[in-house]
This record gives C-alpha cells, structure tokens and sequence, in this order.
C-alpha cells in the first residue's frame, strides 16, 4: 500500500498571512500550483489561498492591498505524511481538491496532488 509519504512533492511552498495578493498570485502561477500553503512564523499551518479566492478578490477595486489573511480559508483539510493514497484518493473525490497541503503535526513538509495519485495507481498501466 502507497503512502502520501512516497509521492509527495517535498519543495515546500508557502506563503505567510501578511503576504499580499501580488506576491500570491506570482506564486500560484509560476509553480503551476492551484493552491498555496498560509503558515505562521512556526511554520504551522493557519490556511489556505487558492486560484479561486484570488479571482474572487479581483473583483474588489482595493484588491491590490488585500493580503492573504484576508482571503484565506481558514478551516485547512491536509493529511500526514503516513496517510494511505486509497485514503486521499477518497478524499478528493468527496471535495473539489486539487492539491492538499501534508503536515507533521502542524508543520506543512509537503503536499499531494490529485496527479500524483492518478501517476501512481495508474503506472503499472503506461
């Protein structure tokens, strides 16, 4: 049985709540990423800012100063590194999640992607 631990991306992208929209959004779109990691000065993890609450804060005509505190979902689903795939294949068929963040204890050490559970389910195959 695969383990979230042995297909996780372990580049560690996050970004802090004071962080703005300007510097989020570069992020998102120069790592090819859906969403993005919100940790405090521990590195624990207090959220998540994705492609979706970027665009929906453009539509504020002060959305230059919005910082990721202000837009990020508070209440995070992440897994551990020691979670099977069969169960966070399951959970992205049950929410609309493209990428989840993976945590020890609250540290963010990676995360997981929809891809990245196809890719191995599927690679006896192609």
């Amino acid at each position: 049985m695969p383990y979230v631990r042995d297909v996780m991306e372990k580049e560690i992208i996050v970004a802090k709540e004071r962080d703005n929209i300007r510097h989020l959004s570069k992020v998102l779109t120069s790592k090819n990423i859906s969403n993005i990691p919100i940790t405090d000065s521990r590195g624990a993890l207090i959220g998540v800012v994705s492609e979706q609450d970027i665009i929906r804060a453009m539509e504020s005509k002060k959305f230059l100063k919005i910082t990721a505190g202000d837009i990020m979902t508070k209440s995070v689903m992440s897994v551990k590194e020691n979670d099977s795939l069969e169960y966070v294949s399951k959970i992205f068929v049950e929410h609309p999640f493209r990428r989840l963040p993976v945590t020890r204890g609250k540290k963010v050490v990676g995360s997981v992607t929809r891809d990245d559970i196809i890719n191995t389910f599927m690679s006896d195959y192609y």
